[in-house]
């Protein structure tokens, strides 16, 4: 299945494993360079140029897993109900004011586009998605059951991020 990705979001991604792509390529001549200095034993500069090449191959890995995408349109977000791309304010029980949640998928969350990102793979994007305006949902947070009311749904924009 593909995962659900905004535009403007695959931009950035794309932007970001090019960023990535040219570390992984200074770091290699970071390594060459290192280790042409002898003993790689007690070469600390090499094997911190490792652990960053590493971290960086994780890193990219980690955001290649996602594909393949299916890129959603601002233009394309429904704000009927709740679903991909919809900014949702949510009011818990007992509590003062609404929380915006922004409901998108895992690469906007790997790359903290939005603020309260909320996957649609998660508990609580699971419980939401599909729900009106008006309508409540519970769920256990911190061992207890906890009831939440869907205040206003909105398409995100641009620049909500």
């Amino acid at each position: 299945m593909a995962t659900m990705i905004l535009r403007d979001t695959h931009r950035a991604l794309e932007e970001k494993m090019e960023s990535l792509d040219k570390l992984k390529k200074e770091t290699s001549i970071k390594i060459r360079d290192a280790a042409s200095h002898g003993d790689l034993k007690e070469n600390g500069e090499y094997h911190a140029a490792r652990e960053e090449q590493s971290l960086i191959i994780r890193k990219t890995q980690l955001l290649q897993t996602h594909s393949p995408f299916k890129i959603i349109e601002y233009n394309e977000i429904e704000t009927d109900m709740v679903g991909f791309g919809t900014k949702v304010i949510i009011q818990e029980e007992g509590k003062d004011d609404a929380v915006d949640y922004y409901l998108l998928g895992p690469i906007e969350f790997e790359l903290d586009i939005f603020p309260w990102i909320v996957t649609y793979h998660s508990p609580f994007g699971q419980a939401i998605i599909g729900k009106k305006i008006g309508e409540d949902f519970t769920l256990e947070v911190r061992g207890k059951e906890t009831k939440f009311t869907i205040a206003a749904i909105k398409r995100i924009s641009p620049n909500d991020g």
